[in-house]
């Protein structure tokens, strides 16, 4: 009889150990962005905005897109620009032209610790920001949806009590993880929007693909390693001493 009971518990602890089994899931997600052009405009100083006036409103018409790309085994992921534009696309605009300059460079999410890398080149000056992820409240409604084939649940989120988030997770993929910095649901977020500064922010998944096969995580290093906030203030510095070059900033009338 004891010997019995030692197998039944040899078969539970294997059939747990195989539940438990890291999934590497890489995801293909498209980035779209929604703002309001005179507003964009009104941003740009007063001597360069005739000559790129109609370029913004024509760009911003046809929708903002970027892709990215997702590898997560459940610990640890990054986020990554596609940077590759085929020759059947349209060319890219202005404006999505600074966003891929500006996020070149992988996002890496250590979801045990629950902190982040971004690596950004500036002018020059390589910088790593280290910091911790958002903590999201999120709250689960009996919403439904089908996205890249899966189905998916609604949440609604917020973080520091002032930007709030919808996200749409796959319970069926039981990693917490998503794009960019969401994270925190019991399965991963295959869709996630935001509204920030008057900016409409969606990012959808358009392809899942969960692998037997280790997907290796590269974690970036190097660079002058500040934390989010110290970097957005020296980034501050850096446009008010660019905007001096170019003869006082921004002209609001």
């Amino acid at each position: 009889m004891k010997n019995i009971f030692l197998l039944l518990f040899a078969c539970l602890a294997i059939t747990i150990q195989a539940q438990k089994s890291t999934e590497f899931v890489e995801v293909t997600y498209e980035l779209r962005m929604d703002m309001d052009a005179e507003t964009v405009i009104q941003s740009i100083p007063q001597q360069y905005r005739a000559q790129v006036a109609d370029q913004i409103r024509q760009e911003l018409a046809d929708g903002i897109k970027i892709n990215y790309i997702l590898k997560t085994n459940g610990q640890e992921s990054t986020y990554e620009m596609v940077e590759k534009i085929s020759n059947a696309q349209s060319p890219v605009g202005m404006i999505t032209q600074q966003m891929m300059s500006q996020d070149k460079g992988v996002f890496y999410k250590d979801l045990k610790e629950g902190t982040f890398l971004k690596p950004y080149d500036i002018m020059g000056s390589k910088y790593l920001v280290k910091d911790k992820l958002p903590e999201y409240t999120w709250e689960i409604t009996r919403e439904n949806e089908e996205i890249a084939g899966f189905t998916t649940r609604k949440a609604m989120g917020q973080y520091n009590d002032t930007i709030s988030a919808r996200a749409w997770f796959a319970p069926k993929i039981t990693i917490k993880d998503g794009p960019d910095r969401t994270w925190g649901l019991p399965g991963l977020i295959l869709k996630a929007e935001f509204n920030t500064n008057g900016v409409d922010i969606s990012v959808t998944a358009l392809s899942v693909a969960v692998k037997n096969e280790e997907i290796k995580i590269t974690k970036p290093a190097g660079g002058k390693q500040l934390s989010q906030e110290a970097f957005e203030k020296e980034m501050l510095e850096i446009q008010k001493k660019i905007q001096e070059m170019m003869g006082g900033g921004v002209d609001t009338e």
